[in-house]
């Protein structure tokens, strides 16, 4: 906010947004043009590969597809859409990334994405 000129983008997971949902309302109520970028797979995959290579036949929590972050951001008044193919991802940052300089408020992209089976850090 000190640099309101310069372009923000935050890339995050759906599970890990969860943490701090809340923080949509702050950037459409202050007029932060950030551009929220959420990598949505309806689970805590890192947790749940951590989980697996420490012996869990299936991690302690429940997955969450039903959760729609697009959903939570425009009911806390934050612009959002849901992406489902690489196309829709392409023509969504062709159009949106041009205008990151001037952007007053933000834009979350929910990305739909694949669990992945495997997980090495």
């Amino acid at each position: 906010m000190a640099q309101p000129r310069r372009p923000v983008v935050a890339v995050v997971g759906d599970g890990s947004s969860l943490h701090a949902i809340q923080a949509l309302w702050s950037a459409a109520h202050y007029g932060c043009g950030v551009l929220f970028v959420v990598l949505a797979n309806g689970r805590y995959a890192v947790m749940d590969r951590l989980a697996e290579q420490h012996g869990a036949d299936e991690p302690p929590w429940p997955a969450f597809p039903e959760v729609s972050v697009a959903g939570l951001a425009l009911a806390l008044g934050c612009p959002a859409r849901r992406v489902r193919t690489g196309d829709e991802l392409a023509a969504a940052l062709d159009e949106v990334v041009p205008t990151l300089d001037g952007r007053t408020e933000p834009l979350v992209l929910e990305v739909a994405v694949r669990v992945e089976g495997t997980f090495r850090p």
